[in-house]
């Protein structure tokens, strides 16, 4: 891969990657255990289940031990988030606030949606990933996890992370009590020196820049991409720039959900196999579970972890976070996780396979669901358009 600018990266971090499941939530809740100062959390569920209730409860006792606490919580993904845990974390003195109402009637446009799934601790810890706060992304003796990553990031590039996320906290009828004016001053440099750049999808805002990190990264491949996606929809430029990477010979592999929680997306997905195949990218799809990951590594050179979907409810409907990490050793360690969930948890459609199955029915469905789609996300485009 043609390295990006390096002036877009800042080095010195220090980087560790996070899987869904008791890893991922027992490394949250000890960062906000460890808090002394003030804790950012923004994100697009909180379930009021067993693990959004052991999540909350470490918010509040951060509030209570004088933390000042910031949680920001999308109004239409938090639908789930009840009265009861609402009332607790303000009685306990944590700021919370729901995220934009889903349609607005003057002017006649939608809402963006806080998509974002990231976690601030004292400007010094960020954790930046895809999973919600609920009990399918942490699983149980008898629920599988769904699959998704995050990274735990300590360096320069948390700066940067408090200024995007004070940003969509600050909004102007915030009181002055409430508004969040934490700085960083004086970053930690880490000895790992590993280079990262934080990237935003943020429509409103002209903010597109991790629909341009893939389409740079997918440009300028040379041996090979891994991407794990859910509901994976890519546009038109996407799709070209997939064709035209494989015929030049970089080994694309992409993987999958082989059961999603949406099945319209899935049918409309699986539409696309016969495109995919046909430009000879390999397909697997993931078995214990749903696959939530939204991931990619290119030439053991880059990563990027977080948020964003290909499909263009992330390019121009929601709010979206990734880290991209241009580092080989970090790259060359994620794709060893990788390769080995896609060698023991996952099949392989083929070319052969997916004739056999793809049934006059599935082909119909498949392409009226996948037209339907089109056709929503150009009507959710014209009327986020409105707001700009």
């Amino acid at each position: 891969m043609k390295i990006p600018a390096s002036r877009d990266y800042k080095s010195g971090h220090l980087v560790e990657v996070l899987r869904s499941g008791e890893e991922y939530f027992a490394t949250c809740e000890n960062a906000i255990n460890r808090a002394k100062d003030y804790i950012h959390f923004q994100t697009f569920i909180v379930d009021d289940d067993d693990t959004g209730r052991s999540f909350v409860n470490a918010l509040v006792r951060a509030a209570e031990r004088g933390v000042r606490v910031y949680f920001l919580l999308d109004a239409y993904g938090g639908r789930s988030f009840s009265k009861e845990l609402e009332l607790k974390v303000t009685e306990a003195g944590v700021l919370f606030r729901r995220f934009s109402r889903t349609f607005i009637t003057r002017g006649y446009h939608l809402s963006l949606r806080l998509h974002h799934k990231v976690l601030l601790i004292d400007g010094e810890t960020v954790i930046i990933g895809g999973m919600n706060v609920a009990d399918r992304y942490h699983g149980h003796r008898e629920l599988k996890e769904w699959l998704d990553f995050a990274i735990l990031l300590r360096g320069p590039e948390c700066a940067h992370v408090l200024f995007i996320i004070k940003k969509l906290w600050n909004r102007t009828f915030i009181s002055r009590k409430e508004r969040s004016r934490e700085m960083i001053h004086n970053p930690h440099l880490f000895d790992d020196g590993i280079k990262v750049r934080i990237l935003q999808n943020n429509w409103y805002r002209n903010k597109i820049e991790i629909l341009k990190g893939y389409r740079y990264a997918l440009r300028h491949s040379h041996n090979r991409m891994i991407i794990f996606a859910s509901y994976f929809l890519p546009g038109r430029n996407e799709r070209k720039l997939l064709k035209n990477a494989s015929r030049r010979g970089v080994d694309i592999t992409i993987v999958l959900a082989a059961e999603s929680d949406a099945p319209m997306f899935d049918r409309a997905t699986n539409f696309l196999y016969d495109f995919i195949l046909r430009n000879n990218i390999r397909i697997y799809e993931y078995l214990p579970s749903n696959l939530h990951a939204k991931v990619a590594t290119v030439d053991g050179t880059w990563t990027t972890i977080g948020s964003y979907n290909i499909n263009h409810l992330s390019d121009y409907g929601s709010v979206e976070m990734n880290a991209a990490i241009l580092d080989p050793g970090f790259t060359e360690r994620f794709e060893k996780i990788l390769l080995e969930i896609i060698e023991k948890d996952c099949r392989e459609v083929t070319f052969e396979e997916y004739k056999l199955r793809n049934t006059w029915w599935n082909k119909v469905t498949g392409w009226a669901t996948y037209q339907a789609i089109r056709f929503m996300m150009r009507v959710m485009f014209l009327l986020a358009s409105k707001a700009k």
